[in-house]
């Protein structure tokens, strides 16, 4: 797997063990930069290019996030929960449309799952990755250890399965369509699925404001 992709790790470590919304933001700032890196790559390829500004474009990306990133936050907030749904799910299609191919459906299908994830998490479940049941100390570490290991193990089975599926399905006229859903599954396991494992053996809280949250 490309290295770029495994930094989505981080984005997901935060999501579960430190703040919901910094999660989603560099979430959705990875995957953009996944995609810009593709372009970029297909770009680069059919002008026979020799300079690599991959790590370019993705510090390019991150300076914009880390400008502009609270100003976008802020218009979405008036919106709620919502407006980061519907405008995660216009952009994850847009990804796509712009070119159609199997690996454009990596951040697309990802982008969608966890926009919805999130809206779902955040409208019936109320998961709160800051909240470790009222315990401190070396047992605070451990719950958020157990939560990242059991997130991410299920997460590579799920990457292993959609792999198997993408081989089998390489002859497929259907292959984008499945590809797509499948990398929705894997953000749907992200942000709300794991959350609600999580909650159900009690290794994170619930946010008492859940029910305010589907604005």
């Amino acid at each position: 797997m490309d290295l770029i992709y495994l930094f989505l790790l981080a984005p997901f470590f935060i999501y579960w063990c430190i703040n919901e919304k910094a999660g989603l933001q560099i979430s959705i700032t990875v995957l953009l930069c996944i995609w810009s890196v593709l372009i970029y790559r297909n770009f680069k390829e059919d002008i026979l290019l020799d300079i690599d500004l991959t790590w370019v474009i993705v510090a390019f990306l991150f300076c914009i996030d880390l400008f502009l990133g609270k100003k976008i936050n802020f218009l979405l907030s008036k919106g709620g929960v919502r407006a980061y749904m519907i405008t995660a799910s216009v952009v994850s299609f847009l990804l796509i449309l712009y070119h159609p191919s199997v690996e454009y459906v990596f951040p697309g299908g990802i982008l969608l799952g966890l926009s919805i994830g999130y809206y779902v998490n955040k409208r019936y479940i109320g998961f709160k990755s800051a909240d470790t049941l009222g315990i401190k100390g070396i047992k605070k570490w451990l719950i958020i250890a157990a939560r990242f290991i059991l997130g991410t193990a299920v997460l590579a089975v799920i990457i292993f399965r959609v792999h198997q599926i993408m081989l089998q399905l390489s002859n497929s006229l259907y292959i984008l369509i499945y590809g797509f859903l499948c990398y929705a599954v894997m953000g749907l396991w992200v942000f709300v699925a794991a959350p609600w494992v999580f909650l159900k053996i009690h290794l994170a809280g619930i946010d008492d404001s859940t029910e305010n949250n589907d604005k």
